[in-house]
């Protein structure tokens, strides 16, 4: 069972403010304790603002990104957002609220993981990283699979695998958005090999 539920509303409270989370347009109180179960787990995240948000985006199903404001420029106060995406290319195939637990904690924590890439970047570099993501097949791999490796470093090593075998073995999503997983994202078989290394083994070069 989720933490959040067990812990009652005004504790659930009481930890978005810890967090500095934000939901918007996220009415579901199983997505919101699925986000601060992974939340929880990247205690570096502590001192930004994390917005969660739905809205319509139709080239992927959830994304992060940094919030585009003054704080941008300056790392040490820059927030960032989780959007989740509400467009009828996923929606058809997917409702997150039926997601099994596991996977949807798992989700998060590779989005979560991304913005753990995204911590020490410089505005100019997020800029770079930004062009680099949409235009370069090569960068946008070793961007996904740092962001898995980021969540597994966390702990989450588990609901990361469970994620990618739901996706792959037992979601109806398109067979497109199926290939893209495997293109660009750590293998199960990958994550069950990292898994099996010690942690102090475990590092983002080795495994890109």
């Amino acid at each position: 069972m989720i933490w959040a539920k067990q812990a009652g509303l005004a504790a659930v409270l009481e930890v978005m403010k810890k967090m500095n989370v934000q939901f918007k347009h996220i009415d579901q109180t199983f997505v919101r304790d699925c986000f601060l179960e992974a939340l929880k787990g990247f205690p570096q995240l502590a001192d930004h603002e994390i917005i969660l948000q739905q809205r319509s985006v139709a080239a992927t199903n959830m994304r992060a990104q940094p919030v585009l404001d003054f704080r941008f420029f300056r790392r040490a106060r820059r927030a960032y957002k989780i959007e989740i995406s509400n467009h009828p290319n996923f929606a058809e195939y997917l409702t997150l609220e039926d997601l099994p637990a596991e996977v949807l904690v798992g989700w998060f924590a590779h989005e979560l993981g991304h913005v753990m890439d995204y911590l020490e970047r410089s505005a100019w570099n997020m800029i770079k990283f930004a062009l680099g993501y949409w235009f370069f097949f090569n960068f946008r791999v070793g961007a996904e699979r740092k962001a898995d490796i980021y969540a597994i470093q966390q702990g989450f090593a588990r609901e990361v695998m469970a994620t990618k075998k739901y996706i792959l073995e037992q979601s109806s999503l398109p067979n497109r958005y199926k290939e893209r997983i495997d293109r660009y994202y750590l293998s199960p078989d990958e994550v069950a090999i990292m898994v099996d290394q010690p942690d102090d083994d475990l590092t983002i070069d080795q495994a890109l």
